[in-house]
């Protein structure tokens, strides 16, 4: 600190104004300013870094409970198959269901040979002809000649036939080792193979030898709960929506496939179990955060937070809640020890799962019902009606029907009521109100009922253009009203913790600008200090000076009086 002229601060004072008494009282400012500050900004990290901590944790329960409230956990399946002879996959959101499969036959490409040749370049031909191919509704000509090898005429069946069949020469072992094959590319009966020549060139390959004719082209046959079923394939997925079967072998006679799918509890299981890992992590951590030991009188670093005691409070009362029902986590193996800890008792969730997978699913993730939606007319005209195409539409289908001079309101009535049930409008039924007028409703859950066409033939149907919604009521879920708490926590937005960080970063850019400000403003007045305390210094030596002058001319003027 002491350079130039301020080096030798403190020789006229005698060392009473020296560097030492300016760093003394430096420190006792520092400590009075500057440590308070270097506090408050040691106990905003420290919140910063376990508020990171703790959004961890709270994001990796809000993980189990996203799952936890997601249809798709529930869709998942599984599938059990008593034997071999059949393989099954099911698609999440198939029905659970149970079936027998019996495999009679397994669907077969049609394979021919010809007879042997010594080399591939070997001739079959005795003379010109045309060999003809026909599969599958098609028809395809190949001309040869006494020259033409067993290898051109390969050639020439793939670059020709190629998307219905394969020719490959097969070494068979022998002194006539190798066999022109052909073969359809797929199974099935419609796939069978016909050869031809308008010449000897068929039989003289040993195409009509019924020895040489390997495999017939055939369809699979099954029956499926007893009832016969066909297909031109092994591996099909048309027969029941979302499974996809494959026929491996055939069966004897009395022997079936037992097949079982279930919902495939065991991604559901896991989950739950991670859900208690994670609850009992973040409500450990919580209790750490928040503690207050009265002998110590320490307090964790979010003991009296607001926002980290309300999380605390609300996701322990969300495990401790009962539905309207009086249903709680306690009657699915979810439950809170002595201790504080959730734990697991996976026999209770298993019996539960295995009673009524259904109910689970509401309790767990919530669910959304459709009360019927319902359109009710007025009194329908008497006399003749004609209503034409487009005039009289429902969800986009025309209604149209007419009556005869003379006819009443409840002829005409019943013959709206005939059309519009003939209509072969999806999900709507018409029937008779009290009054001479239609009653339309809703047959599949959520449907809407939209009414279109001209304005005055509708009036005369007691009906006017309009759409009846569809009225939905929803539960929610214990564990998708967890999410949506956990969320109002996580939320990067509007979150209540990603908020409470925000404030903490604009804390602590607040303390770090207020003691960049102090710690200027204590340069500003130990500089200026410093140099008083030169001019102060030099004063005094100058005082000092003048003493011992005027000191030194008394001595000598007491010496020569004397």
């Amino acid at each position: 600190m002491a350079t130039s002229s301020l080096s030798s601060l403190g020789l006229g004072s005698d060392g009473a104004l020296s560097y030492d008494t300016i760093d003394q009282l430096r420190t006792v400012d520092e400590k009075a300013q500057l440590d308070p500050i270097d506090k408050k900004i040691t106990t905003n990290t420290t919140k910063q870094t376990d508020l990171t901590s703790l959004t961890s944790l709270v994001t990796t329960l809000e993980t189990s409970t996203n799952s936890l409230a997601s249809e798709m956990t529930y869709l998942k399946r599984s599938t059990t198959v008593s034997n071999s002879a059949v393989s099954i996959t099911a698609q999440s959101g198939t029905d659970v269901q149970d079936f027998s499969l019996h495999v009679t036959t397994l669907a077969k490409q049609d394979v021919y040979q010809s007879k042997t040749y010594t080399s591939q370049t070997a001739t079959f031909a005795s003379a010109d002809d045309t060999l003809t191919l026909e599969i599958n509704g098609k028809s395809y000509d190949f001309n040869v000649t006494a020259t033409t090898t067993l290898s051109e005429l390969k050639d020439m069946i793939n670059d020709k036939a190629g998307d219905k069949v394969t020719a490959s020469i097969l070494n068979v072992g022998g002194t006539e080792p190798y066999r022109l094959v052909i073969k359809s590319d797929t199974t099935g009966k419609d796939n069978a193979i016909t050869l031809s020549s308008t010449g000897t060139t068929s039989a003289d390959l040993g195409f009509s030898t019924a020895a040489n004719h390997l495999q017939e082209a055939t369809d699979a046959s099954f029956t499926y709960n007893g009832v016969a079923i066909s297909r031109a394939t092994n591996t099909f997925d048309d027969l029941i929506k979302g499974v996809s079967v494959t026929l491996n072998e055939t069966q004897e006679t009395g022997k079936n496939t037992t097949v079982s799918i279930t919902q495939d509890s065991s991604e559901l299981k896991k989950t739950v179990e991670s859900l208690v890992s994670s609850y009992n992590s973040l409500m450990s951590q919580l209790t750490e955060l928040t503690k207050y030991d009265i002998d110590t009188k320490t307090a964790g670093t979010f003991q009296g937070v607001s926002q980290i005691t309300a999380l605390s409070r609300e996701v322990r009362k969300q495990v401790l809640s009962v539905d309207s029902e009086g249903r709680s986590l306690a009657d699915y193996g979810l439950e809170l020890n002595t201790d504080g800890q959730l734990e697991f008792d996976s026999s209770v969730f298993d019996k539960k799962l295995k009673e009524d997978p259904a109910e689970l699913q509401e309790y767990f993730r919530g669910s959304t019902t459709y009360k019927t939606t319902q359109y009710i007319g007025t009194p329908v005209a008497s006399d003749a009606l004609n209503i034409a195409t487009d005039e009289f539409k429902i969800n986009g289908t025309s209604v149209t029907f007419s009556t005869s001079a003379g006819a009443t309101a409840a002829e005409n009535l019943t013959a709206l009521q005939t059309a519009i049930n003939k209509a072969g409008i999806s999900g709507i039924e018409a029937t008779l109100g009290s009054n001479n007028n239609i009653y339309l409703k809703s047959t599949i859950q959520g449907l809407d009922i939209e009414i279109t066409g001209d304005k005055t033939k509708l009036a005369s149907l007691g009906l006017q253009p309009t759409t009846a919604y569809a009225q939905s009521e929803t539960k929610e879920g214990v564990f998708t009203s967890f999410n949506t708490l956990l969320n109002s926590y996580t939320n990067s937005k509007d979150g209540i913790l990603s908020l409470y960080k925000t404030s903490l970063t604009t804390e602590k850019k607040s303390l770090t600008t207020e003691r960049e400000k102090t710690v200027t403003n204590l340069d500003k007045k130990y500089d200026l200090m410093a140099k008083r305390f030169v001019e102060y210094d030099r004063i005094i030596n100058q005082l000092q000076t003048s003493f011992d002058s005027l000191s030194l001319m008394i001595k000598q003027s007491y010496t020569s009086q004397n």
